[in-house]
């Protein structure tokens, strides 16, 4: 049904399938289920290549040659619903129109009108909310125009989105919800014998291939470029701006910008905000080394240890050929992948009070099995810290926690979370320390807050719609 993934697209490019594949390697963290690209030029249909697995694994030098064009868009999945099928990778296309479109993000009244259009006539061939959104764009912009095709989608559909599109022949264009919940940038890369655009879902894909002029698209904004570089922008719905707060703690590559903001850098304020809170615990903490649980958190890690001078170590090793269990759509995969991920240094654990700190807290499952793995080895003490405040709430918005009950924190008082992990001290990022470290106005903090930046009157139906997706997928 619903996917945080990446996306990206982009036009006036001699090399656009090249740098498609490119981009899809840069945004690989963001979705290890499926990939695919979808390319045209100014005259030919659309060329589409999309299969389960990651980027590297399905494209060829002889299939990136096939996808032939000079405007084209890309997506990594990452599957927070459906059943895993081939036929909800993306992108999703229309022969009629030869429209295609990659989406990013969750809508939350997917079931509802799916039920509703089925009822009209109109035949699905996946479980993915992003084939409703194509057609709900598709029928209003063969009748209306690119603007009112935006505006169609913004009106009907609730939740939190991105979207990068193709229209063969004609163009590319990319547009947010009307809160900007799901991150999507834009940049312009000009030298003097061509000028090329681009969307990403991360800032890193676009400055790793040479565009310089890079901003992020606005709350509800819709950008259309034509097939000869005109560039048409315009507002079409915006509500209060509410990016994703996970994404600069969890999702987002360390190297990226969003909003303005330095992953790294905001990871590293969040590191100093945890530092003062351990201190307040001293001298009851007896700390002889930092770790992190890699990767995102150290930055965060390195801060809080040079914060409070001592030393920070690696202590556990990823095994690169495993990918980011969280994102793994099942809790069986998720476990079985966990025993495989991480590796500790017996020498940097072993008789020492360790502390280690992770982005943040789910499920439980990882934080159990890392803090049973350093008393293996040999930790005298264990305390967790998380950059990250309790997740009481599910995210509606693409993020695969939709069901409170899952949550370790939605039915726990920490101190209960602490005794559940087996840690000697479990310490949380506080909500107003997360924000300041984040430094915007306002973002969306639905899952620690409970506050929801929409409506949230099918919320329901499509918990339940996911619940029997995790069936579908558990009994394969």
């Amino acid at each position: 049904m619903s996917d945080l993934c990446g996306v990206f697209a982009v036009i006036g490019s001699s090399q656009a399938a090249a740098e498609l594949y490119i981009a899809l390697t840069h945004q690989q963290h963001r979705g290890q289920d499926a990939a695919g690209i979808a390319t045209s030029n100014s005259s030919g249909k659309l060329n589409i290549l999309r299969e389960k697995g990651l980027a590297v694994d399905i494209f060829t030098e002889d299939s990136i040659k096939a996808l032939d064009g000079c405007m084209g868009i890309a997506h990594n999945r990452y599957p927070t619903a459906g059943y895993g099928d081939i036929k909800e990778c993306q992108p999703f296309f229309t022969d009629n129109n030869g429209i295609g479109i990659a989406f990013n993000g969750n809508i939350i009244n997917y079931p509802f009108l799916k039920a509703q259009m089925e009822k009209e006539g109109r035949t699905f061939i996946s479980n993915s909310d992003g084939e409703l959104l194509l057609y709900v764009f598709s029928d209003a912009y063969t009748e209306k125009g690119f603007f009112q095709a935006v505006r169609a989608v913004q009106e009907k559909l609730t939740g939190g989105y991105s979207a990068v599109g193709v229209i063969e022949g004609k163009g590319i264009f990319a547009f947010k919800d009307p809160n900007g919940i799901r991150p999507l940038l834009f940049g312009k890369r000009g030298n003097k014998s061509e000028t090329s655009y681009a969307f990403a879902s991360e800032s890193i894909a676009l400055s790793i291939e040479g565009y310089n002029q890079i901003r992020d698209l606005k709350n509800g904004e819709a950008v259309f470029i034509d097939k000869n570089l005109g560039v048409q922008s315009e507002t079409t719905m915006a509500k209060q701006h509410k990016p994703c707060v996970f994404e600069f703690v969890y999702f987002s590559a360390v190297e990226s910008k969003l909003e303005g903001k330095s992953i790294y850098e905001v990871r590293r304020r969040l590191g100093q905000a945890l530092a003062s809170k351990v201190r307040k615990h001293w001298p009851e903490l007896e700390i002889d080394v930092v770790i992190p649980v890699p990767d995102t958190s150290r930055p965060a890690a390195d801060s809080i240890a040079k914060s409070l001078g001592i030393p920070y170590e690696e202590g556990l090793v990823k095994n690169r050929y495993i990918g980011r269990t969280f994102i793994m759509p099942t809790q069986k995969i998720r476990e079985n992948a966990l025993k495989l991920k991480l590796k500790p240094i017996e020498s940097v654990i072993r008789g020492k009070n360790v502390m280690v700190v992770d982005d943040s807290i789910v499920r439980g499952t990882t934080s159990k099995r890392i803090v049973q793995l350093l008393r293996d080895f040999g930790a005298k003490k264990v305390y967790l810290l998380s950059t990250f405040p309790p997740i009481r709430n599910p995210c509606l918005y693409g993020i695969d926690f939709t069901n409170e009950k899952e949550l370790i924190a939605g039915s726990k008082t920490i101190a209960e979370i602490e005794r559940e992990i087996g840690a000697d001290k479990l310490i949380y990022m506080d909500t107003e320390d997360l924000k300041e470290a984040v430094g915007l106005e306002s973002t969306c903090t639905a899952c620690i807050t409970g506050e929801y930046p929409t409506e949230t009157g099918h919320a329901k139906e499509m918990q339940e719609q996911r619940q029997r997706d995790y069936q579908k997928i558990a009994t394969r």
